[in-house]
């Protein structure tokens, strides 16, 4: 067998290599970040975001919902004010969706940082988050309905089953990025199974939070308190001067004889 032949046969077996591999399809990634706080803002924006999509798949209607109807799709845990920390709202045909951000949340410098990638903006809609009491996202568009419907090659959401201790919550994942959220909210059984079959995720996780790095306790200790260099103490019978430097005062008042 001639080099030429040789050299021909290795070309072609790496390009066999090359399309069984893209056949395989897309090896995808899964990023899920320790922080609680996180999880809390990211997760439930998609989960809301999800339950106003299956509002509209089981009633056709085109009003957006407010939070208070959407209650049916999640379980009977939730505390009588708990929309209070949501809202939604159409602008220009659209359905949009927020989540309340804790004034003191950790997650307030992630979401900053990451507003335009996560596609979070401030109540007006028009610029990204930069740290407003609610955090605002668009909503999942029902098909070809909403002015702003399904864009052919865009990035849409989808969502993962959780594992373990976390299997009764989905993980939602925010479209064009690896990051997976988990919800506070947990679905009813059919709610979870219709969006699973809507928007079910074909990448492999583990799909749990991870725990959050322990941090070293921070050991304190207190400066020694010293006198300055110049510093001297003088006198006798309970009056005293100091002096520091050249400079002399008296910090005790000199008893006054009547």
């Amino acid at each position: 067998m001639t080099y030429c032949v040789k050299k021909l046969i290795s070309i072609v077996a790496a390009l066999l290599v090359c399309v069984a591999v893209m056949c395989a399809g897309p090896a995808y990634a899964v990023v899920i970040e320790p922080d609680p706080d996180l999880h809390l803002v990211m997760g439930d924006l998609y989960a809301i975001s999800v339950a106003m999509r299956l509002f509209y798949d089981d009633t056709q209607k085109t009003r957006c919902p407010i939070p208070d109807e959407l209650s049916h799709y999640l379980q009977n845990q939730l505390p009588d004010n708990w929309s209070s920390d949501y809202r939604t709202a159409a602008i220009q045909g659209d359905w949009w969706v927020a989540r309340k951000v804790p004034e003191f949340s950790t997650a307030r410098k992630f979401l900053r940082e990451n507003a335009s990638l996560l596609g979070l903006y401030e109540q007006d809609c028009q610029s990204a988050w930069l740290g407003g009491a609610f955090v605002w996202m668009s909503a999942v568009p029902f098909d070809g309905k909403a002015k702003s419907g399904p864009v052919p090659g865009k990035p849409v959401l989808r969502a993962a089953q959780g594992e373990g201790d976390d299997r009764q919550h989905l993980f939602f994942n925010s479209p064009g990025t690896d990051h997976y959220w988990k919800s506070s909210l947990i679905y009813t059984t059919e709610a979870h199974a219709e969006t699973l079959k809507k928007f079910g995720a074909d990448a492999k996780g583990p799909f749990v939070t991870p725990s959050q790095p322990s941090r070293a306790p921070e050991t304190l200790s207190a400066s020694p308190v010293e006198t300055p260099p110049d510093f001297t103490l003088s006198g006798e019978g309970g009056e005293y001067d100091v002096s520091v430097g050249d400079v002399i005062f008296s910090p005790i008042p000199r008893r006054q004889d009547n």
